[in-house]
C-alpha cells in the first residue's frame, strides 16, 4: 500500500536553478498531478524525491521516516522518466528483470514478473528486443519495470507525452489499473488537462521551482490562483482588469466593458478569467438580473466536429464552445446579434 509523503522546505540548487523551499504533503494512496511550464522544476523535484539529488536543506519524510539522505535503492520508489531508459538490446522480459537484478534480490521472481506482464498485456512480446517496440510499448515496459517491486510511491514524468490518441488512452487505463492494483501514492507530471481531470485526486501548479497552487481538481478549477493554472484548466478568456467599484459585487473594467465579480481581487491579482463553459448565448435578453448580461455579436465560429468554437464581441472578445447541433438549431451565424450571460461567480481573479 502507498505511504504518506511529506516534503518540508526542500531546497536544492542545481546549476543555478533552485527548488525553492518546496513543502508538500500527500496522503497514502493519493494520486497527485503536478503541472507547470517547461523549466519550472517538475522533473528536478521528482528526481530529488527519488534520491538522485541530495537536498541542500529541508526534509523528505515517508510514513514519518526521514529518507532525505537515503540512496535511490533504499527507497520504496518506482520512477518512470520522460524518456524510458530501456536497454534496446535486451528483451522486454530482460528489461523488466533488470530492477530485480540491480537490487540483488534473492528468491524466485518469475511469478511476479509473469503477473506484471500479464496485467499489462506484455506477454506476447516478452522475447522481443526493446529496439523493436513502439513508443507506447516502451512506456508500458518502463512502467512494468518501475512497479515490479510494488513500490509505495510511484513517480511518473510525462508518461503519456508524444503518443497517439489510441496509445495514450490505453496507457492511461493501464496507469489507472496500476494505481488501483498497488494502492501506491503517485506523483504524475503532465502538461495535459485531460490527464489531470481523469486521474488526479489533487493537482499542484509549479512555477519557478515552487508549488504555487495546490488542491482538488474542483478547487483549482473554481479558484485558479494565476493565469497559468487558469489556462491549463481551459480558461481562454483572460483579460487585464481594473476594479472600479466594490460592494456586494466588485465591478471590473475589461477594456470597453464592465463586469461584476463575486470576489474582489487579492494581492497581485490584476487579471480575470472567464471559462467558456460558464458563458451562455441567447437570441433574446435573459431575465436574470443578477448575472452579467451583455449584447454582443457573433464574429466567428469554427466547426470542430460535434461542437463549434464561437467568438463573440461584447466590447471584449469571448471564446466559448457550444454544441454544434444547438448552435445551428438556433440559427446563429456570423454577424448575428446575440445576448451573452455569465454569473459573477464565474469571473475569476488571477495573478499574471
Amino acid at each position: 500500500m502507498g505511504g504518506r509523503l511529506e516534503l518540508r522546505n526542500v531546497y536544492k540548487d542545481f546549476g543555478g536553478f533552485r527548488l525553492d523551499n518546496v513543502s508538500l504533503t500527500l496522503d497514502a494512496g493519493e494520486y497527485y498531478v503536478l503541472v507547470g511550464p517547461t523549466g519550472s522544476g517538475k522533473t528536478l523535484l521528482l528526481e530529488t524525491i527519488n534520491g538522485f539529488h541530495r537536498v541542500d536543506y529541508g526534509v523528505v519524510l515517508f510514513d514519518g521516516h526521514d529518507i532525505t539522505d537515503l540512496p535511490p535503492n533504499k527507497r520504496s520508489v518506482g520512477y518512470v522518466p520522460q524518456t524510458p531508459n530501456l536497454n534496446d538490446q535486451h528483451t522486454v522480459r530482460e528489461n523488466i528483470e533488470f530492477t530485480v537484478r540491480l537490487r540483488g534480490l534473492p528468491g524466485d521472481w518469475d511469478g511476479e514478473i509473469n503477473g506484471i506482464m500479464k496485467m499489462m498485456k506484455l506477454g506476447p512480446m516478452a522475447g522481443n528486443k526493446a529496439l523493436s517496440l513502439s513508443g507506447g510499448e516502451r512506456r508500458k515496459v518502463a512502467l512494468a519495470r518501475a512497479i515490479i517491486l510494488k513500490p509505495d510511491l510511484l513517480l511518473l514524468d510525462e508518461p503519456l507525452s508524444s503518443l497517439d490518441v489510441a496509445s495514450k488512452q490505453a496507457l492511461r487505463d493501464e496507469i489507472r489499473l496500476i494505481h488501483r492494483y498497488l494502492g501506491c501514492t503517485v506523483i504524475h507530471v503532465t502538461h495535459n488537462q485531460l490527464e489531470a481531470l481523469e486521474l488526479a485526486t489533487r493537482v499542484g501548479v509549479m512555477r519557478r521551482g515552487g508549488i504555487v497552487n495546490s488542491g482538488t481538481v474542483q478547487e483549482i478549477f473554481d479558484d485558479p490562483m494565476d493565469e497559468y493554472a487558469a489556462r491549463f484548466l481551459g480558461y481562454e478568456n483572460i483579460f487585464d482588469a481594473e476594479p472600479t467599484e466594490t460592494g456586494r459585487f466588485t465591478k471590473m473594467r475589461l477594456g470597453d466593458v464592465t463586469v461584476r465579480a463575486a470576489k474582489p481581487p487579492g494581492e497581485g491579482q490584476t487579471r480575470v478569467g472567464i471559462h467558456g463553459d460558464d458563458v451562455s448565448i441567447h437570441a433574446m435578453t435573459p431575465v436574470n438580473v443578477h448575472d452579467n448580461v451583455f449584447r454582443g455579436r457573433v464574429t466567428e465560429y469554427i466547426d470542430t466536429g460535434p461542437s463549434v468554437t464561437v467568438t463573440l464581441d461584447i466590447g471584449v472578445k469571448l471564446r466559448i464552445n457550444q454544441s454544434k447541433r444547438r448552435f445551428l438549431e438556433r440559427g446563429f451565424d456570423r454577424g448575428n446579434t446575440v445576448w451573452v450571460q455569465f454569473s459573477p461567480e464565474s469571473v475569476k481573479q488571477l495573478a499574471p
